[in-house]
């Protein structure tokens, strides 16, 4: 067998592990949204159910993994109506036919359209479901969608790439010419600037939001439905600074966190150009008839005369932070019982351990434009010289 057939082959099975991640993804998708299936903690109606007859799916259907079931049942609402219902896949089982068992009725309204009925167990997944949903469906059709789509796209046109030199000697980009080329070796012999550092940290807190924000909000919610329902742990949301939607902060946080690592990325391959371009790179965009370096030193010294006060904002707003999240510990010490769970200790610590992990972040990443420039432009020189001597000169 050829390089070329050996290759061609290794583009086919790329590209079908990618579309079986896919398939897998959106089986996973599918038993998610199936075991949090439900309405929110206020319903409508509760009553109870007689399952009739049952509908067998499984182990692997559009439902997801697992066997489960989709019944019919005779319904008896608290008021004393009585109905036959359909109930989604997950929620009745042949073992509840002839035996009642609890259900409710929440009719959707406002932001929630769907009109939901189930089995009346824990309402714990009600502002779970849907932040999961949209983060399970990110990952499957951004992420694993896009890769499948990538590998597919490369069976057809093996010979493309992300890259490609152009006759000048700079590079393509998108199909655009990248006129301060750096390659891979070279972003990677750069040391990473604490900036890199602060935004990937901050992309992963980020991340840590849109976990914890509706993970926070199972132990409130941990109680039947109800038309009036009573929270069993209110004083987590008394402790709590601010009550963010579950749904809105997993929608920013996924956004920013995506946002943030790109912006990494981009200033790790703009320190790489400092340190290979030097002066020239810099005051490629500053205004006057001066040589490079003439120019850089003019905006260097602006950025050394408020080094001081930048890097004192710096560490100031990070000891603020600090002291925000101290103030929020004390509300939990407050509002929390003694004998609380530790999980729910945790539900109510969400906001102070969220502002202690961006305080540390912000403090230990501090670092002034001035010093960051320095210490490029310094390891540029550095790199000059060193090419100079293996050429059999030193620069001057």
């Amino acid at each position: 067998m050829s390089v070329n057939t050996r290759n061609a082959v290794a583009r086919v099975a790329r590209a079908l592990g990618w579309w079986l991640m896919v398939l897998v993804g959106l089986l996973l998708l599918a038993t998610v949204n199936r075991v949090t299936y439900g309405g929110g903690p206020e319903v409508d109606r509760i009553g109870t159910a007689s399952a009739r007859e049952c509908v067998e799916y499984g182990p692997v259907s559009l439902h997801g993994f697992g066997t489960t079931y989709r019944c019919t049942a005779e319904v008896r609402w608290a008021d004393g109506d009585v109905e036959q219902r359909e109930f989604p896949a997950g929620q009745l089982s042949p073992s509840d036919v002839g035996t009642p068992v609890e259900v409710y009725l929440d009719i959707g309204d406002g932001v929630q359209e769907e009109t939901t009925i189930g089995r009346n167990g824990s309402a714990r997944f009600s502002e779970l479901r849907f932040p999961v949903k949209i983060a399970l469906g990110f990952a499957v059709f951004l992420v694993l969608g896009l890769g499948a789509l990538y590998n597919t796209y490369r069976v057809f046109r093996p010979g493309t790439g992300s890259d490609t030199e152009s006759d000048s000697g700079g590079s393509k980009r998108g199909g655009r010419k990248d006129d301060w080329p750096v390659t891979a070796a070279e972003r990677a012999g750069v040391p990473i600037p604490r900036l890199v550092v602060r935004l990937r940290l901050l992309s992963a807190w980020c991340l840590l939001v849109a976990i914890a924000v509706p993970v926070s909000t199972v132990v409130r919610f941990d109680a039947e439905r109800a038309p009036r329902f009573v929270s069993p742990w209110p004083q987590v949301g008394r402790a709590l600074l601010v009550d963010v939607p579950a749904a809105g902060a997993v929608i920013i946080g996924l956004v920013l966190a995506v946002l943030l690592y790109a912006t990494a990325s981009a200033a790790h391959r703009d320190a790489a150009r400092v340190v290979k371009y030097g002066p020239d790179y810099l005051a490629r965009g500053l205004s006057g008839g001066e040589p490079a370096r003439a120019l850089l030193a003019t905006r260097m010294s602006r950025l050394a005369e408020s080094e001081r006060a930048s890097r004192a904002f710096g560490i100031g707003f990070g000891v603020a932070l600090l002291g925000l999240a101290a103030w929020a510990v004390t509300r939990v010490v407050s509002a929390m019982p003694g004998d609380a769970p530790w999980s729910v200790w945790l539900a109510g610590a969400r906001d102070s351990v969220l502002l202690a992990c961006l305080a540390l972040i912000l403090l230990f990443t501090a670092e002034t434009r001035y010093h960051r420039l320095s210490e490029l432009l310094a390891r540029h020189e550095i790199n000059h010289v060193n090419r100079g001597t293996e050429n059999g000169f030193v620069a001057s």
